[in-house]
């Protein structure tokens, strides 16, 4: 996916390109799918990009192009250690399978559980979902030398990663705060004023049903039967949109529930420092780790996820820094956010893992793998 598209999965390759090309010369093949030459942008430090012709298909890259296919092999067959980041339907078991071939080692970074359309538990979903694990993620993973999770709870817990644990290496994700450290007067308009004594709740992410936000406008209406005052800002974009918004409406919640849509990285920051509690009520394993939470707790902002297993291994559950909950639970939800607008902000940031941490452990992986004799 291009940088100018804005996601975690996106982020997370965009970062570890960004560092390498800090201390060595990276080019990355990537699909065109989604690509616009204008808009917010991750950075890619010196990296070089070429773009093999695609189009997008159930929400994912899918080559279209015999001769993309034929220029993606020579890049694996030309290179030392491939990484590929999943899903990436299709490709990844051809790479793997080329790669595999010719002794070349192969490290998948395993992103989620990927499941396709809008409602996966739609008949036609779950079959095209069956389909793409049986035919191309399985086989990738069979292929691979070793496959990075973002925790080892989420291996453990994932029906697919669990399969592969022999191979399963942790690297945990890093956070750039420089990118979303405010500067000036940049982003300060996103920011809403606030209202004397009340509280505000803050979710940055896509709208898209894993996230949990129906179970976060449940909590608001109970909170609100209660007599908190408290207002939510909800920041992003994505296909649950007018769904959270007819949710709105239907509860009552037009005066305390604000949609910000797509924020920049100069008013993220401002957002973190701003929230009383940043909050990602994750209820799949489609979120193995919530970023934007990790950065919140960086900034001094208190968070609340859910009990997921990458969650529950990176989320501190102190009442101060973080609460964790039980997914699909509004009421827990509410008194989670209760409690730490009573408790207030902890005063301290939580150290952080930088994307350079992450990416220095990637390289000293790939080094390993260099290392080692090919296989024939």
């Amino acid at each position: 996916m291009p940088p100018s598209y804005r996601g975690g999965t996106e982020e997370y390759a965009y970062q570890l390109v960004r560092t390498y090309s800090e201390s060595r010369p990276v080019r990355v093949v990537t699909t065109s799918a989604r690509w616009t030459e204008t808009g917010s942008s991750l950075s890619i430090g010196t990296a070089e990009i070429e773009r093999l012709p695609a189009r997008e298909v159930l929400e994912r890259p899918v080559l279209t192009a015999p001769s993309a296919w034929s220029r993606l092999k020579q890049e694996v067959l030309g290179a030392s250690v491939v990484q590929l980041h999943m899903p990436f339907p299709w490709v990844e078991r051809q790479v793997t399978k080329w790669a595999r071939a010719a002794g070349i080692p192969t490290v998948l970074t395993y992103h989620m559980d990927a499941e396709f359309g809008r409602n996966p538990r739609a008949a036609t979903a779950r079959f095209v979902s069956g389909t793409y694990r049986s035919i191309s993620c399985l086989p990738a993973l069979r292929n691979c030398t070793v496959a990075i999770s973002n925790s080892l709870g989420y291996a453990k817990a994932s029906p697919v990663l669990s399969r592969f644990l022999p191979k399963v290496r942790v690297i945990y994700q890093g956070v750039d705060l420089d990118r979303l450290r405010p500067v000036g007067d940049a982003g300060a308009d996103a920011v809403p004023p606030r209202t004397p004594g009340v509280g505000r709740v803050l979710f940055i992410g896509r709208l898209v049903p894993y996230k949990g936000l129906l179970d976060l406008l449940d909590a608001a209406q109970a909170l609100r039967t209660s007599g908190r005052k408290v207002e939510y800002l909800i920041g992003g974009k994505g296909p649950q949109t007018d769904e959270l918004k007819a949710r709105v409406a239907a509860l009552g919640l037009q005066d305390q529930v604000r949609f910000l849509g797509f924020v920049p990285d100069a008013a993220v920051g401002r957002l973190y420092q701003d929230a009383d509690v940043v909050v990602c009520p994750s209820v799949s394993l489609l979120e193995s780790t919530p970023i934007t939470l990790q950065e919140a707790m960086a900034f001094g902002t208190p968070v609340i996820g859910t009990t997921l297993p990458g969650t529950e291994e990176t989320i501190p559950d102190d009442g101060q820094r973080g609460r964790l909950v039980a997914p699909h639970d509004p009421a827990a939800l509410a008194g989670a956010i209760a409690q730490i607008l009573d408790r207030g902000r902890p005063g301290t940031s939580t150290p952080a893992k930088t994307w350079a941490d992450t990416a220095h452990e990637y390289l000293r992986l790939f080094e390993e793998l260099e290392s080692r004799p090919r296989a024939t």
